[in-house]
């Protein structure tokens, strides 16, 4: 471990990525978040070694191991039925025959994404019925930051398809994990000239995957469209692939001849900040099934969800009949060990509170004296103990030093003191929220009056992704089959309720 750190270190210091241009004067630009590909192998040996440090400093660097093996659970257990949070008053249903026809439509283009996503190439050309000539660019292997995608003519719909491949692969991983957010501007040209200039923040891996697509398939589509003027253009892709295809739409639109651009996004990635999302509502579609949380996931939506396991009260339900003590000084010896070869980590527990805008309740004023001391801080109460604990620059291994032994008798009344989320200042330096891109349909499971599931479909506001909701079918309401079986049982609701 030590010898890769070493490794990867020298190439990080080494390679710089510059400020972009349209960086706006007092941005939180980090030199080392790219906004384009890697061209050399320093360059992605850079990258991979940010990504790797980000996300150490994001995962074992905040959340305390106690949170992670109960917490999690225990918010999970008692925040209830959350699919109802997604068919409120603010979610508008749809219903009726244009209904039908858009979800057919998704669903037609949602098997391409899966035949060229999970399908050997000439199995997706015999599905969507084309031959190899009506490829124009075809890249079916995967890189740092260039994502795999293909070009097709589509005689059938008269368009031009871009679909791009999501997160099968470790790089493409890697390229989702390269979440920082850099600065993404979009100019829309809408009809009869009107210009509408959006500026915000979207996530770094995405701009650079979308911008290098676009380097290739812009010249790629000027030729095409000379010779098919009246072909319009649609760019769709699943997860990963859909907050790509997001940007590069938003990208493509900017130039006169591809203004009429359209994307299909399936479970899209939190990509862009509030005001890019909403510029895109007019040519985004964004497809959500469930309980899938990939759309709400994001680095302030991570935040919040840790300031709510570790303000919950599962200690008081777990730590009187399971000895956790010796449990957690177990495995906090082994991540003070990987603390120890990854230095970035030893001072990320410091930035916690400033990274998610937390303050803690009023606690007594402890010197340093009283802090290196280890032998006062063992004799102290139950309650110190969380509130010192709180208040030390790496509170997870402080955490070992909670005991309770069986002489000793936990306070009924025992309250820990825990962090509260305070408003955010929007100017401020802190990560921006990201959110899914254009207009959002979400397809929602109900139970009714006889103990069935209700299938129903809303279009929700995007305010209600700004929160991380949590279920143990998140991972597989976000896989293309569960998306493609949720939409055929819709269909087949809606048309039947018709009859």
């Amino acid at each position: 471990m030590r010898h890769l750190f070493l490794l990867f270190r020298p190439a990080q210091r080494r390679i710089a990525f510059p400020k972009p241009l349209d960086c706006p004067p007092g941005c939180h630009y980090m030199s080392t978040w790219p906004d384009h590909a890697p061209s050399t192998w320093w360059e992605s040996v850079a990258i991979t070694s940010r990504t790797v440090k980000y996300m150490c400093r994001e995962t074992l660097g905040k959340w305390p191991i106690g949170d992670i093996a109960f917490g999690i659970k225990y918010h999970m257990k008692h925040q209830g039925t959350i699919q109802q949070d997604y068919a409120g008053k603010d979610s508008l249903q749809l219903k009726g025959d244009e209904t039908v026809s858009e979800l057919m439509y998704l669903l037609n283009y949602l098997r391409l994404c899966f035949y060229f996503s999970k399908r050997p190439f000439p199995e997706f050309l015999q599905y969507g019925g084309y031959c190899q000539d009506n490829v124009l660019i075809q890249n079916s292997k995967a890189r740092l930051l260039r994502p795999a995608f293909t070009i097709v003519c589509d005689e059938k719909s008269r368009s031009f398809l871009i679909i791009i491949r999501g997160a099968t692969s470790a790089r493409d991983r890697l390229t989702a994990a390269t979440s920082g957010e850099v600065p993404f501007r979009h100019i829309n040209i809408q009809k009869g000239g009107v210009v509408n200039f959006v500026k915000g923040y979207a996530h770094c891996g995405m701009v650079a995957a979308a911008r290098w697509i676009a380097k290739y398939a812009v010249p790629c589509l000027n030729k095409a469209k000379n010779q098919f003027p009246d072909y319009e253009i649609k760019v769709m892709g699943h997860s990963m692939g859909a907050g790509v295809a997001a940007i590069l739409t938003h990208i493509l639109r900017e130039r006169k001849e591809f203004a009429s651009s359209t994307c299909l996004a399936f479970a899209p990635a939190a990509c862009m900040t509030w005001e890019l999302a909403e510029s895109g509502k007019e040519f985004i579609t964004s497809l959500i099934n469930r309980n899938d949380m990939v759309p709400s996931f994001s680095k302030v939506s991570a935040d919040n969800l840790r300031s709510e396991v570790v303000g919950s009260s599962w200690l008081n339900d777990v730590v009187g009949p399971i000895p956790l003590n010796k449990l957690f000084k177990a495995i906090n010896q082994h991540v003070a060990f990987l603390q120890s070869c990854l230095v970035f980590m030893s001072s990320s527990r410091q930035e916690v509170r400033n990274d998610a805008d937390i303050a803690l309740c009023p606690q007594p004023i402890i010197s340093e004296a009283s802090i290196n001391s280890r032998t006062s801080f063992l004799s102290t109460t139950v309650e110190e103990h969380l509130q010192i604990s709180s208040s030390f620059k790496n509170p997870i291994r402080e955490f070992s030093s909670l005991s309770f032994t069986s002489s000793e008798k936990r306070p009924t009344n025992f309250t820990p003191k825990r962090p509260i989320k305070l408003n955010s200042d929007p100017s401020s330096k802190e990560h921006k929220q990201l959110f899914p891109p254009g207009r959002i349909i979400h397809m929602v499971s109900l139970p009714d009056l006889a103990s069935k599931e209700s299938i129903r479909v809303y279009e929700n506001p995007r305010s209600l992704y700004a929160k991380m909701r949590l279920s143990p079918d998140m991972i597989r309401h976000h896989y293309m089959p569960s998306y493609v079986e949720m939409l055929e049982l819709l269909i087949e609701d809606l048309t039947n309720k018709k009859e």
